[in-house]
């Protein structure tokens, strides 16, 4: 149960989201209660306020939210970061991986999904479902019942549940694609569809088509939205040739692909749309450059901590952001020179 701070924090949070998620906040506004966030953060999540005070910084000597310290994505897999009891969660997301690799998996913990699920609903409906309103949702990604601790089948969930009204339908069950049955609804469809996948399943699920020949012009309206990229994949794919397939074997022009790009120790999303566009946040996130990878601040990481430095190249320009790919694990010590040490300790 949430205490009475908390309860009064998250309100303010809540009618920030809410009073901008058609328009854009000025910096004055969003910086206001960015400090509010980090004091509190900084007073009751320990381990950061620890990391904190090794790079010098704290309420009294931190005035932008651009100078709030960025925990570094790697320390969601060695710590955990909670401004509350772990006994406490109520749902627990983790990074991808299985726990048959030796690898650690970063884990964010929610002692309310309040602002996770309002953080999700303005930017899909409208980077999602602009021209596409009542369209069919397809998912090419697990369900939330097969991927418990998946952030993105959880967001899938949510998007079901608001946007289909419990209607669409997951097409990955226990991590077996199944490409036949979507082939054969896509084939069927008489009104406009919203196609949502990870981009290595959209990749195997075009080779599918390619292999039996088959192709489809789905409804006028119909628009995809993928995410994940390659990450750890030999083969890799530019947006540009998979949109092109899109368009060549779906029917769905490459302005109408939307790639989303989200984090595990986020709680909020961003779009892209077309092959060539910037990713876009909403009016309580922003994003900056350090040494070359992004950096991201989200108000409604309440719960961990605020501010997330990425392992992700990227440029910050006018309107937004490039991705440029994964970084190096060496390049990510220059932006937080204090982590290796204070994970030391």
């Amino acid at each position: 149960m949430l205490d009475f701070e908390t309860k009064k924090l998250d309100t303010k949070i809540l009618k920030f989201i809410r009073g901008h998620s058609e328009k854009e906040s000025t910096d004055e506004a969003f910086n206001g209660l960015a400090l509010q966030l980090f004091a509190y953060q900084y007073r009751r999540n320990i381990l950061y306020q620890r990391f904190c005070r090794m790079e010098g910084k704290g309420p009294k000597n931190v005035l932008h939210w651009s100078r709030v310290p960025a925990m570094p994505a790697a320390g969601f897999k060695e710590l955990v970061l909670t401004t509350f009891q772990k006994k406490n969660s109520i749902k627990i997301f983790r990074t991808s991986g299985t726990t048959h690799q030796k690898i650690l998996r970063g884990a964010h913990f929610f002692d309310t999904l309040r602002l996770y699920e309002a953080a999700i609903v303005p930017p899909f409906r409208r980077f999602l479902l602009r021209g596409a309103s009542g369209a069919d949702l397809r998912f090419l990604i697990s369900s939330p019942k097969d991927a418990s601790d998946s952030s993105l089948s959880f967001m899938m969930g949510v998007v079901r549940r608001k946007f289909a009204k419990g209607g669409g339908r997951f097409y990955i069950k226990e991590g077996r694609p199944l490409f036949k049955e979507l082939a054969a609804d896509l084939g069927r469809a008489k009104s406009k569809v919203l196609i949502l996948a990870t981009v290595l399943a959209l990749k195997g699920f075009l080779d599918y088509l390619k292999k039996e020949k088959s192709s489809f012009r789905l409804p006028a309206g119909s628009r995809l939205m993928e995410t994940g990229g390659f990450k750890g994949v030999s083969r890799s794919v530019s947006k540009a040739v998979l949109y092109a397939e899109c368009k060549k074997v779906l029917g769905i022009p490459a302005n109408d692909c939307i790639s989303e790009y989200g984090m595990t120790e986020l709680s909020s999303q961003f779009y892209s749309e077309g092959p060539k566009g910037l990713f876009r946040g909403s009016a309580w996130t922003r994003t900056i450059e350090c040494e070359g990878l992004l950096r991201h601040f989200d108000l409604a990481n309440r719960g961990s901590v605020m501010a997330v430095q990425t392992e992700d190249r990227g440029k910050v320009k006018t309107g937004g952001f490039e991705l440029l790919g994964r970084a190096k694990g060496a390049e990510l010590r220059g932006c937080s020179l204090s982590y290796e040490e204070f994970i030391r300790q």
